[in-house]
């Protein structure tokens, strides 16, 4: 009767009809599945009413969940060194014109000179004697070419043990040089690798109730800015860093719908934080959205100072 009667009211109107036919459908199985919706909330509602049991049962597996990750982030604790503003300025950086030696090329990107990002000298955090993976001399540098960015090589890094020559590389720094300069110290401080480093699926943990998805990081800064050397990343968003590094670094594509290949899940534990360079308004620093780039190395390739197949990620809010 109801279409019969709608027929005969959209009668002599193409446009009438065509809407009709088009949009009451839509709205009448729009309807139906939140009816739907609303009856499968309400059956477990009343099931939860009517068997705690069986709910209390799911927080506690939570819970024991949650203490396992905790206990494996603790096991999995490693140095990490923030870069912060330097009392006493030295030859690391952020930001500025590169101190490149006289025989050693500025990088060129996509669209002429990459922009230069950071400079370290590896003895300077030789103190604190953290990283056995990397070179205990020598120095690096940073290079980004926006061109590239979510490419594997959109960070080219630059390694020498010659002596820097500050003039040949403030020749080119209107081309190059997009921040303001930052000389750095480093502090040492422990970092635990995140439920997503470690491919953790956090729907696990949603029966917990109120605990909260608490981490044994010392380096607990919230918000602050965060450049780092080693340790584990801060992400932004989801996902296991590690596992994407060795995807991108075999030019494949990672599809999220299937199992990862053990051989990748093997190789990726040879990953390491080279750095992690975020957003810094004071240095006119941004990328993109407040995000941050994170440039990984393997670790047998960082010992023996090769540094020209790294992988960087960008994140960003």
């Amino acid at each position: 009767m109801f279409w019969t009667w709608l027929d005969k009211m959209i009668e002599g109107s193409l446009l009438a009809r065509v809407a009709a036919w088009v949009i009451v459908p839509a709205i009448s199985y729009g309807l139906f599945f939140l009816g739907c919706w609303a009856v499968l909330s309400a059956y477990q509602a009343i099931v939860l009413r009517l068997f705690p049991e069986r709910s209390r049962i799911a927080r506690v597996k939570a819970q024991a969940a949650l203490a396992s990750l905790w206990a494996r982030q603790r096991r999995m604790m490693k140095p990490t060194l923030l870069l912060t503003p330097a009392s006493v300025p030295g030859f690391s950086k952020i930001g500025g014109a590169p101190d490149l030696p006289a025989e050693v090329a500025w990088p060129v990107g996509e669209r002429g000179l990459r922009v230069f990002v950071a400079q370290i000298d590896l003895a300077a955090f030789q103190m604190h004697s953290v990283f056995d993976w990397l070179p205990s001399e020598g120095r690096l540098w940073f290079f980004f070419d926006p061109e590239k960015n979510g490419f594997a090589d959109s960070v080219c890094v630059v390694a020498s043990k010659l002596p820097p020559t500050p003039q040949a590389s403030r020749e080119r720094v209107n081309n190059g040089s997009c921040f303001a300069e930052r000389r750095i110290a480093f502090m040492r401080f422990n970092s635990v690798p995140s439920a997503d480093w470690l491919d953790v699926d956090q729907r696990v943990f949603a029966a917990a109730g109120d605990v909260e998805m608490r981490s044994f990081e010392d380096c607990d800064l919230g918000d602050e800015i965060q450049h780092r050397i080693g340790g584990y990343p801060e992400e932004i968003q989801g996902g296991a860093m590690a596992i994407d590094c060795e995807f991108m670094r075999r030019g494949q594509t990672r599809n999220y719908g299937e199992e990862v290949p053990e051989a990748i899940l093997r190789a990726s534990k040879a990953w390491r934080l080279l750095l992690q360079v975020d957003s810094d308004p004071a240095i006119g620093m941004n990328w993109w959205d407040g995000g941050r780039l994170y440039v990984f190395v393997r670790e047998k390739d960082a010992a023996r100072a090769d540094f020209s197949k790294t992988v960087t990620i960008t994140q960003t809010h």
